[in-house]
C-alpha cells in the first residue's frame, strides 16, 4: 500500500478526534461577558499568566482586538514598563498593529480575519515582553556606574582600573561588568545592580556563572540601598558581596583586596 493510498483511505478514528478536541480546548478557550470575548491563548508570560486577547464588536461584521494592556501591566510590576512601551511600539509597526500607551490593538477586522489577527497580537505581546525584559536586564544605572569607576580610580591610583569590561563565566558566555580592578591576588569585579526583579535575576546569573571559574575573581554588587531589595537581596548575595554605594572607602578597599 502506498502512502497516498493510505491517506486517501485512512481509517476513521473517533478516539483521535476526541483527543484532538480536548487538546484544542486546553490550548485556548474563550469566555464572553460584558459585550467582550476573552480568548486565553497558550502563550505564557513569565508570571505564568496566559496572554489574553479581547475581541469587541465595533460595527456590523467589524471587530476590534486588544490585549487591554496586559503585557504593559506585567512589565510595570517588574519595573520596566517604559522599555516595554518602546518595544511594543516597534513590534506593532512591524506586525501591522497599533500601540497606544503600551496597549496593543487593531480594529476594523472582518470575522474571518479574527483568528490570524488574534494570534498575531498575542505573539506581539509576548515578543515585546521578552525583548523588553532582555533590554531592561542588560541596562545599567549609568550615572551610578560612572561614579563607581571614578571612585575606584581614586582609591586605586596604582592599579589598573577598567570600566565596562567583559568577563567570560564557566559557561563561556561574555558578561558585561561595570568595573574591574587588577589587585595583587587577582581580579576584583564591581557591578551596579538595581532592585528591579529582572535586574536581580540577571545579576545573580552573571555572578553565579563567574563564581564557578577556577580562581574566580572577587565579585562585588554595588547597590544604592540594601533595604530596597527586600527578600531579593539574598539572591544577589549568594554569589557576590553586596555593598551600598555610600559605604566608606575603607569598605570598598577591603572588598577589592579580598580578591
Amino acid at each position: 500500500m502506498t502512502i497516498t493510498s493510505f491517506i486517501a483511505n485512512a481509517p476513521a478514528s473517533s478516539g483521535l478526534d476526541q483527543i484532538a478536541a480536548e487538546i484544542l480546548r486546553g490550548l485556548a478557550n474563550a469566555e464572553v461577558f460584558g459585550g467582550r470575548a476573552y480568548l486565553r491563548t497558550p502563550m505564557l508570560l513569565p508570571s505564568g499568566s496566559s496572554v489574553v486577547v479581547v475581541i469587541e464588536q465595533e460595527d456590523t461584521d467589524r471587530y476590534r482586538i486588544t490585549d487591554l494592556g496586559q503585557g504593559h501591566d506585567e512589565a510595570e510590576t517588574l519595573g520596566f514598563a517604559r522599555v516595554y512601551r518602546r518595544q511594543a511600539e516597534e513590534i506593532a509597526r512591524l506586525q501591522g498593529l497599533i500601540a497606544t500607551h503600551g496597549t496593543l490593538w487593531l480594529g476594523d477586522l472582518a470575522r474571518d480575519e479574527l483568528p490570524g489577527a488574534a494570534m498575531t497580537l498575542a505573539t506581539a505581546v509576548l515578543r515585546a515582553f521578552e525583548r523588553a525584559m532582555v533590554r531592561s536586564a542588560d541596562r545599567r544605572p549609568q550615572t551610578a556606574a560612572d561614579r563607581l569607576v571614578a571612585r575606584l580610580h581614586r582609591l586605586f591610583p596604582d592599579r589598573q582600573v577598567r570600566g565596562e569590561v567583559e568577563v567570560r563565566g564557566v559557561s563561556t558566555h561574555a558578561w558585561q561588568v561595570d568595573a574591574a580592578v587588577e589587585m595583587e591576588r587577582g581580579l576584583a569585579l564591581f557591578d551596579v545592580v538595581s532592585p528591579a526583579p529582572v535586574s536581580v535575576a540577571f545579576a545573580a546569573a552573571k555572578f553565579h556563572d563567574i563564581a564557578l571559574l577556577e580562581n574566580a575573581p572577587a565579585r562585588i554588587a554595588v547597590v544604592r540601598r540594601k533595604d530596597a531589595f527586600g527578600d531579593l537581596l539574598p539572591v544577589v548575595a549568594q554569589a557576590a558581596k553586596v555593598v551600598q554605594e555610600d559605604a566608606s572607602d575603607a569598605t570598598f578597599e577591603r572588598l577589592a583586596k579580598a580578591a
